[in-house]
């Protein structure tokens, strides 16, 4: 085991790839900062050191496999990432419920899963090459599954169903996806007070090199809509890199936030670490994330001059999900019809035979979730 010392991995990293540097120097910060949260505060056991180990050597792979790309791809820089649409919102907003049905509806495109996995493609790809990449992914997500089983109903995944932009932002170690999976205050309070600019530009070269496989011509990637809870705690950043975009806000209330973001990091934390935290100190820990999220998106819409910022309820979208895209499409001027909502009311048909859930009326609060049970070792109720 390298352990997380930071020339160790660099080190380890750049003999396996066969490169001088893995890493550009604008994400040195947040590569120290993640990597100090591992060894002085997730209590990882043998098996999670191991695993957290491998996924930086993973991500750090990730980075030079772009440089390459970049260095190999005449035109590359040029690919217009035209007004991108982003959902955001607190977690468990139902953001990925928009996403899903967004991205089945004509004239938009979102990454699936197991691209947000390998935004790299090898110069030459075939069916045969996207296959594996598609049963890779799926047996990562079995594995996952397996070691956390709640987490099949907390986030169902599925390797060929659009997925969040904190794949991407894994491989600058930006993201507080990071911190769900492991306990590291230390990573919060710099992931809060970052300037992320940087990691956001550095999203928009893995958008390029995944808007080349599906391009139209040669400047022309198609319109994207893209998905990530953790976009409202950036959306000031989001919008130096992306001026044109629009961005999807879906509210709920705080306590709803609070109490799933909780449990899911519960869950989450299971797997690598040692011994479970308690409620309180997970509760803590996540009213802190909460609150400057909520904080950051008011400020970022205080300050902003955009006129695309679009407002909905978790309450609104679940009472009438095609109604809700229907009245988007109309506003960004997408030129969804009835007819052409077809594919998203399949797809939401389906999913509500496999997991039927009552829909909130319009104007009713937001169910409280479980809460959790005291003590160390107990687990959500």
């Amino acid at each position: 085991m390298i352990g997380f010392d930071e020339q160790r991995l660099l080190g380890a990293a750049a003999a396996h790839l066969s490169v001088p540097e893995p890493l550009e120097a604008a994400f040195l910060p947040a590569f120290r900062a993640l990597i100090a949260g591992m060894r002085d505060e997730a209590k990882l056991s043998q098996v999670g050191s191991w695993r957290a180990g491998a996924r930086i050597m993973t991500t750090l792979g990730q980075r030079a496999a772009l440089a390459n790309f970049e260095r190999d791809t005449p035109g590359l820089a040029q690919i217009e990432i035209d007004a991108p649409i982003f959902i955001t919102g607190m977690p468990r907003a139902s953001t990925n419920l928009l996403h899903n049905l967004l991205a089945r509806t004509p004239g938009l495109w979102a990454p699936r899963l197991w691209e947000l996995q390998r935004p790299v493609a090898p110069p030459r790809i075939d069916e045969r090459w996207i296959d594996r990449q598609i049963t890779t992914t799926n047996a990562l997500l079995d594995q996952l599954y397996e070691a956390a089983p709640e987490l099949r109903q907390l986030h169902p995944l599925s390797a060929t169903s659009p997925d969040a932009c904190s794949w991407l932002f894994r491989n600058n170690f930006s993201s507080l996806i990071h911190a769900c999976h492991w306990f590291m205050p230390s990573y919060v309070d710099f992931m809060l007070h970052a300037d992320l600019e940087p990691a956001y530009r550095d999203h928009k070269r893995h958008l390029r090199a995944l808007a080349h496989r599906h391009r139209h011509d040669d400047h022309a990637g198609p319109r994207m809509v893209l998905e990530d809870i953790w976009h409202l705690w950036q959306l000031e950043p989001l919008l130096a890199v992306y001026p044109n975009a629009w961005v999807i806000q879906i509210h709920c209330e705080r306590d709803h936030a609070l109490q799933t973001l909780s449990r899911s990091c519960w869950t989450l934390m299971q797997v690598d670490a040692k011994h479970p935290r308690s409620a309180s100190e997970l509760l803590d820990y996540c009213a802190t994330i909460v609150d400057a999220g909520l904080a950051a998106g008011e400020r970022a819409r205080a300050s902003s001059s955009s006129t695309r910022f679009i407002d909905i309820t978790h309450a609104q979208l679940y009472a009438d999900p095609i109604a809700t895209v229907r009245s988007l499409g109309a506003r960004m001027q997408l030129g969804i019809s009835d007819s052409s909502l077809s594919e998203a009311g399949c797809w939401l048909a389906g999913q509500r035979s496999l997991a039927p859930r009552p829909k909130p009326r319009a104007d009713a609060p937001l169910p409280r979730p479980d809460r959790f049970s005291s003590g160390e070792s107990s687990r959500p109720s």
